[in-house]
């Protein structure tokens, strides 16, 4: 049987689950832990061991947030979700690389450097963190990953992403000056992605910086859409807590970077 493992807290999982979500397709999913994404069985699916990964009905399985996406989106039945036309399906694709290259990486720099260094220690528990970046199949993401762990806030990997992730709400409010929505007149998949980042940093929050501005605004229709208070719903309200308390320290800092204009 078809289904789909996720990390209900993890952001790329959330793409997929806002995306599965509004489209109303009748998928299963399976929560899965850290220690399971480094498993054998879990490998042999998706050799990376992120989430999310499709395993089909046929044993096929589909791995990449964004291509599981267009993939939910073209074979299932519900509301469409990729702009008919192509300059709209165009605008969408952009949102959605421009995503996954620069904005999650950003997000990533800040959540390792506050929440997950927490996780480990400071100083970091040495077995522990060797545990986890063996586990790393992409050298960047490993790099990154161990200098904001060791140096915290004081990672240059931290300051980089605060700016791309300032010029992400610039962008977006630009867009939003325009259209309701960031590929157009219609919800999209572009949307459904940036849903995951923009409600993280809520978490953290920093929602602050954007009020006031057409991601505000944008912001409060993605909150009216039961597909968004159905994804709040199977979060770990514990997990959030220590999340939400992890950038205590920096908050202030991030919002001078972030706030608009």
């Amino acid at each position: 049987m078809a289904q789909l493992y996720v990390m209900h807290h993890a952001t790329c999982a959330r793409k997929a689950l806002f995306a599965l979500l509004e489209k109303g397709a009748p998928l299963p999913t399976m929560e899965v832990d850290r220690d399971y994404l480094r498993s054998p069985e879990y490998r042999r699916l998706n050799p990376d061991g992120l989430v999310p990964t499709l395993l089909l009905d046929d044993g096929e399985v589909l791995t990449e947030s964004s291509v599981i996406m267009r993939y939910l989106d073209e074979a299932y039945d519900g509301p469409r979700l990729q702009p008919e036309d192509a300059i709209g399906r165009a605008r969408m694709n952009l949102w959605m690389q421009l995503i996954d290259e620069k904005y999650f990486p950003a997000l990533g720099a800040i959540t390792i450097a506050t929440f997950m260094r927490r996780m480990f220690g400071t100083p970091p528990d040495e077995e522990r963190l060797a545990v986890m970046l063996d586990s790393l199949t992409d050298f960047a993401t490993r790099v990154m990953r161990e200098d904001t762990i060791r140096r915290g806030l004081e990672s240059p990997f931290v300051e980089a992403g605060l700016r791309q992730l300032r010029a992400m709400l610039r962008r977006m409010n630009d867009t939003l000056q325009r259209d309701p929505w960031l590929a157009g007149d219609s919800l999209s998949l572009g949307d459904c992605a940036m849903v995951a980042i923009i409600l993280r940093l809520e978490e953290f929050g920093l929602a602050e910086a954007w009020q006031g501005t057409a991601v505000s605004r944008w912001w409060e229709r993605i909150n009216s859409r039961p597909s968004l208070q159905r994804l709040l719903g199977l979060a770990d309200q514990a997990l959030l807590t220590e999340l939400t308390s992890s950038v205590s320290e920096a908050r202030g800092h991030f919002l001078r970077k972030l706030s608009h204009p």
